[in-house]
């Protein structure tokens, strides 16, 4: 036996796990996909006489964090079951695009005796300058993903300023796409769905005549109309469509502010509100009324109720599932003084009316 044959046969087995990713947007613009990655890091693993135990995959993930990728969280429990000694990526970024989570997922590795290789980026994080080099090389990739986010932002305010729907889809409309020759970008036009837009401006009407939210959500559900993903319909939904000033003609943008970082928080005090280049499926009046109305019921002052209610969302309906949440009622006893009475209910009832389920009430002294 040769030399270099018998000290390569000597040395012992390195057990690989690879680890693929890829947005959506990244494999129809960039031209590689997470099959092409797999078969690139297994070819390179064969050549070292590595032995590839898992391949670990999310796919069309994005990577600004870690707790939305299966995959990587299945990889970080089996690293601490030593089921492998080394994790190999295509790249540092299919890790994570952020810094702070790329030095916590490298750090858990370490701490459980695993090593991390990326491909197409040569560093050993056994020396004091290696590791400044993976650390400079994530923070390059951050730096990427924040550059995209402003770059992408920017056009979605563009987009929007002209008028623009920049947004999924809606009832009342279907987000066609418009062909364009030589040039990547796709562009969409939002197109009257009328039988859709029939219940957007019969949800306007019964408003308008004295409906509440309940009433119509109700009323909906009882007729077995759906929502444009086809559930149920909910006060909220219901509520959403009436503030909505796209059935107007409008289009209205970046009213919450980093979205993925705050969610609610850092409401927009002044959002894009444009005239746009679709067609509205209810007039100026209807509009005008609708909001006047609004704005007539924010004067009266939010009840205000005492207590806890631990058990909010623990309890579950007998009947479908849901999350049981708080209903009250106002009796009036023999001596004519009223007392308000409170219970765990059923939300989807509450939220969605007698269709979707019944309220199957429970006193909330008794349920404690």
């Amino acid at each position: 036996m040769k030399p270099d044959i018998a000290e390569r046969v000597k040395q012992p087995i390195v057990r690989v796990a690879l680890y693929t990713r890829v947005s959506t947007t990244e494999q129809a613009e960039e031209g590689y996909s997470i099959d092409e990655q797999e078969h690139l890091l297994r070819e390179y693993s064969f050549k070292l006489n590595w032995l590839v135990v898992h391949c670990y995959s999310d796919r069309g993930i994005s990577g600004k964090d870690i707790k939305h990728r299966p995959a990587l969280r299945e990889l970080l429990n089996d690293a601490s079951e030593k089921k492998f000694d080394m994790v190999l990526s295509w790249k540092i970024n299919r890790i994570s695009r952020k810094l702070s989570d790329v030095l916590k997922i490298v750090d858990h590795l370490e701490k459980n005796n695993v090593t991390f290789k990326s491909y197409s980026e040569p560093f050993e994080t056994s020396t004091p300058a290696g590791k400044m080099q993976f650390q400079m090389m994530a923070l390059i990739g951050e730096f990427e993903r924040g550059t995209i986010a402003q770059n992408v932002k920017m056009g979605m305010n563009a987009k929007a300023k002209a008028g623009e729907w920049c947004g999924g889809i809606v009832l009342g409309y279907d987000l066609i796409p418009i062909p364009e020759e030589g040039t990547k970008k796709k562009r969409t036009e939002l197109i009257i769905n009328e039988k859709e837009a029939q219940i957007v401006r019969r949800i306007f009407k019964s408003f308008i005549q004295g409906n509440g939210y309940k009433s119509i959500t109700n009323q909906l559900n009882k007729e077995g109309l759906k929502t444009k993903k086809g559930n149920s319909f909910s006060v909220s939904s219901v509520r959403d469509i009436l503030l909505n000033p796209l059935y107007v003609g409008k289009i209205r943008y970046n009213v919450r502010q980093n979205w993925a970082e705050k969610r609610r928080k850092n409401i927009n005090a002044n959002p894009i509100l444009v005239d746009g280049i679709h067609k509205p499926i209810i007039d100026e009046t209807t509009w005008s009324q609708v909001q006047a109305l609004f704005e007539s019921s924010q004067g009266k002052p939010a009840r205000i109720y005492d207590g806890q209610y631990p058990l909010t969302g623990i309890l579950k309906c007998p009947e479908c599932g849901a999350g049981m949440v708080i209903a009250r009622t106002l009796n009036t006893l023999k001596d004519g003084t009223k007392r308000r009475l409170v219970y765990y209910a059923c939300g989807n009832w509450k939220n969605k009316g007698t269709s979707v389920c019944h309220s199957n009430t429970i006193r909330v002294d008794k349920a404690n």
